[in-house]
């Protein structure tokens, strides 16, 4: 006997390996950090600077990423100390995902706009 297929209430449950991957997927940061790593190990101000995000927010989606084993950090004894993220391999899995999150974003912009300028309109008008 063959068991029962699982419900997506199990696999995408609060808590589940599979839900946490997803959220983490979610997470803007997390495909804006992908995206902009994918090019090779990069530091936390470019990083900061790139994606115009402060620097509080930025070091902790850098910390969750690493601790999801997405990302490594590297720091060199320089002076200033000098620290650089760059992609894992299993990180490097997303960026086919990003990609294609970036494409649907391109495509779609004009017609969120779009729609948003209609909806502001009636909203202005009821």
């Amino acid at each position: 006997m063959s068991a029962a297929p699982r419900r997506e209430a199990e696999i995408y449950g609060k808590g589940t390996p599979t839900r946490e991957a997803v959220e983490r997927l979610a997470n803007r940061w997390t495909v804006l950090i992908t995206y902009a790593l994918e090019d090779g190990p990069t530091r936390f101000n470019d990083l900061r600077n790139r994606l115009g995000v402060s620097a509080q927010v930025l070091s902790r989606v850098l910390r969750d990423l690493e601790r999801d084993g997405l990302i490594t950090r590297r720091i060199y004894p320089e002076v200033p100390v000098r620290v650089e993220y760059e992609l894992t391999p299993l990180g490097g899995t997303m960026c086919p995902v990003v990609h294609e999150i970036r494409r649907w974003a391109e495509q779609v912009a004009p017609a969120i706009g779009e729609a948003r300028t209609l909806y502001d309109q009636r909203s202005r008008t009821s």
